[in-house]
């Protein structure tokens, strides 16, 4: 992990900026994969891993490809489309306009202050390359001339800002040369005279442009970091609690350790004028300060989260972050740190949108609840009085609300959580769900029946009739009615839950011997009504489906082009979501969504956070939509979480009818493209629910293909493409090839 800044010219310039820049305040920051923005933590939730300034502008970049930039020496931070879901580690800025940031196979380029990047290509492809191909160091002078550092040791040269390479010796004692050590960093003072460490413990410096390299100085400890402050001063630090200075322009070097509460490897070195450094560790514990140039240390320790970035904004301001985006920032040079920005305490397991637009909730273990009347752009803790996990919460108003924890527990505020009453609900039974459409009414749900309160629970009883005998395990708002159901069973009711009548499934209803009515066994893992008529249905086979008829009858959305969503959530009879864990070649579980804006037609993905989504942890509320990703990460959308332009997608085969079964090619097209593209097509067999895929590249005018068998029966594809942070996803109409059925010969 490395970053740097090319001159001091820029903090100089910059001097006075600092002196009255806020400490504490934060912006949303927007996921720049989707048009999501963060909640909680603020200011954003992914590592970060580099940080350096070029005045009171700087850059930060960290896991899940995040890229942020601020305006105002750290106080607030905005995101940037860096193109890539890769960790960044490496960064460097020249100025306020121009850095560049890589890690992996991936490198970017910004020359406008992050408005648009160009890759680096020094890999063939960014989506995997080779292990020794990886960057482990990047050094430019100016917009175009720069050095890349490959794991193994290889050197490129760019002279036009990373398009054409032309390699350079390698670095001795790595793999390329023959031995087993790593470039970690590089610097360069000149447009031939550069330096570069290695976790051997040695610096190698060239005065040729990396034609030769000459051993300089050998420590015996990897040395992580080396920076350049003028001509003549540099530091480097590494493990061990090393830490080496030069005067003559990297000529030699004098190591020293810098003491302190016990040996610490030292990962990153910026430095705000030749004296006064800042230092981050490997286990991020604390950042390590000097103002006059390792003559003496100072160990804060501004977060009580790991920090492994830190970088100063002018000689006096600092700004330190890292795990989970926790931010600090110190106007006097580290001797004191405010947070920027926060996190609620304690996890969450759902998310909720309220009746009132702008709020939601999100139950979680040992009575925690969060809490947003904001549209999600802030969040507060307010405990339910109970020491068990709340399981469902019901807020018809801000200051209305009930909770439901795992032990059946019902408990009731009206003034916004400050304070909860103890209800009996009259059953030892313990319910699945909490509905209240009103604050007088309330009702709990299951785990058989529905028992139901007009006295603000201060009485239930159980709602009588066919469903006082029906599983059920969950509740959904319909409009003004009101949807219910278990794993086999689907009820409604129109009257405030008086009376609930029985709903038709998706599938066949057959006779079985003993029952007297037709049975359907399909079963359901979570139902979505927007109103009376309209609604959505999941099934046990990842299967979607849609009725606009108040349920007489359903229609699959096969658009959906998977088996894997786990839940569901719609704002209306156009727009929702599904939640999956994995699409196209990501095969490791991650924070996705599919998306639809025409009533599940077609549905494109989302790739929002790096932690997975709950089965409950969207929740579409109108005019914002909320999510909650793994155990803390909360965000919001007004977009629908969609960012960039329209793109579209098609697919198309050479026939849609055969005689018999067949080799077929599905080719298609997408627009806007710059070739590369990664595209899921994916394929159905007749009579199957289970989907497979296949995930192609996109050539340069944006067509692709894909190769498939198809067989007898009604064969189903779809393509669909999760955006490049420039256009949105998209995903196609269904294609259906059929082939024809086997006639029997006449004897």
């Amino acid at each position: 992990m490395s970053a740097k800044t090319r001159t001091i010219k820029a903090l100089v310039a910059c001097g006075l900026v600092a002196a009255a820049l806020p400490v504490g305040a934060s912006g949303n920051v927007q996921v720049g994969s989707s048009g999501w923005s963060w909640g909680n933590p603020l200011p954003q939730g992914n590592t970060l891993r580099a940080m350096a300034f070029g005045g009171a502008t700087g850059y930060a970049v960290g896991d899940f490809g995040t890229l942020l930039q601020t305006n105002d020496g750290g106080a607030t931070w905005s995101g940037l489309p860096a193109g890539t879901f890769s960790n960044l580690t490496e960064l460097q800025v020249l100025d306020a306009n121009t850095l560049f940031a890589g890690g992996g196979c991936v490198a970017r380029r910004s020359v406008d202050g992050g408005k648009t990047f160009t890759r680096i290509a020094f890999t063939n492809v960014e989506s995997d390359c080779p292990t020794d191909s990886t960057l482990a160091a990047l050094a430019f002078l100016n917009q175009n001339l720069g050095y890349i550092f490959q794991s193994s040791g290889q050197v490129f040269q760019t002279t036009d800002g990373g398009t054409r390479f032309a390699a350079k010796i390698a670095v001795p004692g790595t793999k390329t040369a023959g031995g087993a050590a790593v470039p970690t960093d590089a610097a360069f003072t000149g447009e031939n005279t550069g330096f570069v460490a290695t976790t051997d413990g040695k610096i190698y410096g060239t005065t040729d442009g990396a034609n030769s390299w000459k051993p300089i100085s050998e420590t015996n400890r990897a040395v992580r970091a080396i920076t350049f402050v003028s001509a003549t001063v540099g530091y480097a630090v590494g493990d061990q609690s090393l830490f080496l200075k030069t005067t003559d322009g990297g000529a030699t070097w004098k190591p020293q350790d810098v003491g302190g509460p016990g040996p610490q490897d030292l990962t990153g070195v910026q430095c705000a004028d030749d004296k006064t450094c800042v230092i981050t560790t490997k286990a991020g514990t604390r950042v390590i300060v000097t103002k006059d140039g390792g003559a003496s240390f100072a160990f804060p320790t501004p977060s009580t989260d790991p920090l492994f970035a830190a970088a100063f904004a002018t000689p006096s301001r600092l700004v330190a972050a890292g795990q989970q985006g926790s931010t600090a920032a110190s106007d006097d040079a580290g001797g004191n740190f405010v947070p920027v920005g926060g996190r609620l305490l304690g996890q969450f397991t759902k998310v909720r949108a309220g009746r009132v637009a702008g709020s939601a909730f999100a139950p979680g273990p040992d009575g925690t609840l969060g809490r947003t009347i904001d549209g999600g752009k802030s969040w507060t803790r307010g405990n339910v009085a109970t020491s068990q996990d709340v399981l469902d919460v019901s807020f018809p108003s801000v200051q209305d609300g009930y909770a439901l924890d795992v032990s059946g527990g019902l408990f009731n505020t009206n003034d916004s959580g400050q304070s909860w009453k103890t209800l009996d609900t009259g059953t030892t039974a313990r319910p699945a769900a909490v509905y209240a459409p009103s604050a007088s009414v309330v009702m709990v749900i299951g785990p058989t029946g529905v028992r139901r309160s007009t006295d603000s629970g201060g009485s239930f009883s159980a709602v009588r009739g066919d469903v006082a005998r029906t599983p059920l395990s969950g509740v959904d708002r319909a409009g003004s009615s009101i949807v219910a159901w278990g794993a086999q069973d689907l009820v409604a009711s129109v009257d405030g839950g008086k009376t609930w009548k029985k709903l038709l499934k998706p599938g066949k209803y057959v006779k079985v011997r003993g029952k007297k009515a037709k049975v359907n066994r399909l079963g359901i893992r979570k139902a979505d009504f927007v109103d009376a008529r309209t609604g959505y249905l999941l099934d046990v086979y990842g299967r979607v489906w849609r009725t606009t008829n108040g349920a007489r009858t359903w229609t699959e959305l096969v658009g959906v082009g998977t088996n894997a969503a786990r839940g569901l959530s719609f704002s209306s009879a156009k727009s929702g979501y599904l939640v999956i864990s994995t699409f196209g070649d990501v095969s490791t579980p991650t924070g996705f969504l599919l998306r639809t804006n025409d009533g599940g037609a077609t549905w494109h993905p989302q790739f929002v956070e790096s932690q997975v989504i709950p089965n409950d942890g969207v929740a579409a509320g109108g005019g914002t939509d909320y999510l909650l990703g793994g155990q803390q990460a909360l965000l919001f959308s007004t977009t629908g979480g969609d960012a960039g332009g329209e793109s579209g997608l098609t697919i198309k085969a050479p026939k849609t009818s055969y005689p018999k079964p067949a080799h077929i090619v599905v080719t298609g097209k997408l627009s806007p493209a710059s070739g590369n593209e990664r595209i899921t097509v994916s394929y159905r067999r007749p009579g199957a629910t289970r989907w497979t895929s296949q995930t192609v590249t996109a050539s340069a005018n944006g067509s692709f293909t894909s190769s498939w068998d198809v067989v007898r029966g009604v064969n189903q594809f779809v393509a669909q493409w999760q955006g490049n942070f420039r256009s949105r996803g998209d995903g196609s109409k269904v294609l259906t090839v059929t082939v024809k059925k086997a006639t029997k010969k006449r004897k």
